[in-house]
């Protein structure tokens, strides 16, 4: 593809695009080269990556830096010794020799051309197949010429960090600066499929990924596709075609494609490895090794080093959930890390039955009224007889706000309301236990305010709708003593909460984290946190609120992921907090995070986006960089009274800012002129009265 299609179609991992490009742009200036390795399975986006490093390094060159591209062939297969891999690099940069030259000969020749041709950009996907092929004494020479020589700067990917990187017994052990691509979230798979609808011209797509309830819609398909961009791109052509059966024709070309692809690299696992994958592709949950060690029937100890190899060649993941910090950390659960490897068995054992994985995306993605009017198709008819017959469907539908399906199951409204009880005990084992759609929707949850508790309410609400009509099951009145126990949870905790913001308030601080130790961990408890460390900061103890503010952003990553709003005010609490101690230069680092973030997210006119760029302006201006903060600060009006209305209290601040920012920078007329207007404007606004 052309660069710029690439540029359009980049999501997510701007940062890493970034830190790359400035290895790049110090490429011949620095005697230590950051040689760098991607880390991440097939379809993680790795050559998408290097392909944009490309094509910025290609735009380096035209603006005058001096340095030459060698990007390897994606698929290695020429490359059977360090001699062939020179050569390979002479025949990228377009210095290829009329006559065969010996290694020892080649090697001289790169370091000489690297002096008098000037630097190179190598870079080399696949590079454990690289090294395996060079084999141990030619990767000691090739490490050799990356320690002796500055002019070189490796850029490489892997699908795993086999022995030749991993183990300390080989010469690169520990060399590289590794970036791991983690997988998509629901939101970074949503923004992907905005890019490539935009691309494709495809406007019905585009509004569908609009409505309201497209954030949920994804997150429920989010369990068929994992976190690759590539699988995201292959769902991403099926999902406003508008009959069901071509979607469900384009689906099995597309998964007819992906099949012999699993089963060739299922054929090369051992058997036990295999018997491992398959019981995980089974499972509706993930597992501990422990449990599948029951399943296989085999050694705990044989299963764990089963377990540990098919997670380094990329067919396991250890489960990523904001519940972590709750389970027994002796203890990893496991999942399939491609869950569309659950084809390969699927496809052999359907017989001619449809696939469950079609019909799994079918019924999370269409309403039952739109399966309804293509019901004369086998795959609508077998997607309408999962709604009827599932349980989790409509429990997975509630819990993210999708139209109900059907009502679960009192044992199963039982089941989760308990797994949830557990939960705001501090015990998320049990929440592990339920079905991954379930597990993964009520994580959705987890993050928001009162999540917990709207989850547990909007639980007891459908059990009581539904206990009337079940007289065998739970009586009625076991069911109101649990709301009055949850109602009796929720005020304990609402009031301690309250009790320590009053304490702090009043700036009694010992009082208020004594207080504070008797909620338990989740968002009230970091609610508190928050009011603890702003009173620390306005009572003078800034180191405090420092060590405070970075609690609560690092339990809020863990909990609610980088891009949750409250991880975003955290990040926003903390950088304050610096530059409230003057340490501007952390301060301006985290607000130009949280800028980055909030464009990315809510894009360039968002109240919330507007307010970063005003705190970041007043820590230019707090560092020095006047200029650069009257910059920002001449934007931000501008957007503020477009956006907001020229009378809102946020651009009577901002307007404030920038007469100071004037001021500073000795331009003292526009200052008082600038100055004047405010006060006549916010007289008018808010009052003579108003601080």
């Amino acid at each position: 593809m052309p660069g710029e299609k690439l540029e359009r179609l980049f999501v997510a991992r701007e940062r890493i695009l970034a830190r790359l490009v400035d290895r790049v742009e110090a490429l011949g200036t620095t005697p230590s080269p950051h040689h760098t390795l991607l880390v991440g399975p097939r379809g993680a986006g790795k050559t998408h990556l290097i392909a944009l490093v490309a094509h910025r390094a290609r735009r380096l060159i035209e603006g005058g830096q001096r340095m030459r591209i060698a990007w390897l062939p994606e698929d290695p297969w020429t490359i059977a010794s360090y001699g062939r891999l020179l050569a390979a690099i002479f025949s990228a940069v377009g210095e290829e020799s009329d006559s065969p030259l010996s290694e020892d000969q080649l090697d001289v020749q790169l370091r000489a051309s690297l002096r008098t041709n000037g630097p190179v950009l190598l870079l080399m996907e696949n590079m454990d197949q690289i090294l395996n092929a060079i084999g141990d004494l030619g990767q000691q020479r090739l490490r050799n010429l990356f320690q002796t020589e500055s002019g070189i700067l490796l850029i490489g990917s892997t699908t795993t960090l086999d022995r030749t990187l991993a183990d300390e017994a080989f010469p690169f052990f520990d060399f590289f600066d590794t970036f791991r691509l983690e997988p998509f979230s629901a939101r970074e798979a949503q923004a992907m499929l905005r890019a490539l609808a935009r691309e494709d011209g495809d406007s019905a797509l585009e509004e569908r990924l609009e409505d309201a309830d497209a954030g949920a819609r994804i997150h429920t398909i989010a369990h068929l596709a994992g976190g690759q961009p590539r699988l995201w791109a292959l769902l991403g052509s099926v999902l406003t075609v508008d009959q069901v059966d071509n979607i469900t024709d384009l689906l099995l070309t597309r998964f007819d494609d992906l099949t012999p692809y699993y089963q060739e690299r299922l054929a090369r696992l051992s058997p036990q490895q295999r018997l491992v994958v398959a019981e995980l592709a089974a499972a509706d949950r993930p597992l501990p090794v422990k449990a599948i060690a029951e399943r296989v029937g085999a050694d705990q100890r044989s299963v764990a080093k089963s377990v540990n190899d098919l997670t380094d060649q990329g067919w396991l993941a250890a489960v990523s959930t904001p519940f972590a910090h709750l389970l027994d950390r002796r203890r990893t659960y496991y999942e399939l890390a491609e869950p569309l490897a659950r084809l390969a068995f699927q496809l052999k054992e359907s017989r001619g039955e449809p696939l469950k994985l079609i019909i799994e995306f079918l019924v999370n993605w269409f309403d039952a009224e739109e399966l309804r009017a293509s019901s004369e198709t086998e795959y609508a008819s077998a997607a309408l007889e999962m709604i009827d017959k599932d349980e989790t469907l409509g429990l997975v539908h509630g819990l993210t706000s999708l139209p109900a399906v059907r009502r679960p199951s009192l044992a199963l409204l039982g089941r989760v309301e308990d797994a949830l009880a557990a939960l705001a005990g501090g015990d998320a084992e049990p929440v592990m236990s339920l079905p991954s759609t379930l597990r993964q929707a009520i994580e959705l949850r987890y993050g928001e305010e009162d999540g917990i508790t709207a989850m547990r309410l909007m639980l007891l609400g459908r059990a009581l709708m539904e206990v009337g009509d079940v007289p065998q099951a739970e009586s009625q009145e076991a069911w109101l003593s649990r709301a009055e126990r949850l109602d009796a949870e929720v005020q304990s905790l609402q009031s301690r909460l309250m009790h320590v913001r009053w304490l702090a308030a009043g700036w009694h601080l010992d009082e208020a984290a004594a207080a504070l130790s008797t909620i338990p961990e989740g968002n009230e408890h970091l609610d508190g946190l928050e009011a603890l460390a702003d009173a620390y900061q306005a009572s003078g103890r800034v180191t405090d609120a420092i060590g405070l503010f970075a609690q609560v952003l690092q339990d809020r990553l863990r909990i609610l992921g980088p891009d949750h709003p409250n991880t975003l005010a955290s990040r926003n609490n903390l950088a304050y907090a610096h530059q409230a101690a003057g340490r501007i230069a952390e301060a301006v680092d985290l607000y130009q995070q949280v800028l980055q973030d909030r464009l990315q997210l809510l894009g360039p006119e968002h109240p919330a986006t507007l307010i970063s760029r005003h705190n970041l302006a007043g820590a230019y201006q707090a560092a020095g960089r006047v200029e650069e903060a009257i910059g920002l600060l001449e934007r931000v009006v501008e957007d503020s009274v477009r956006v907001l209305g020229s009378d809102h209290p946020q651009p009577l601040s901002s307007r404030n800012n920038l007469a100071g920012a004037y001021y500073s920078a000795g331009r003292v007329e526009e200052a008082i002129g600038l100055l004047e207007r405010v006060v006549e404007d916010s007289v008018r606004v808010l009052g003579s009265d108003h601080p």
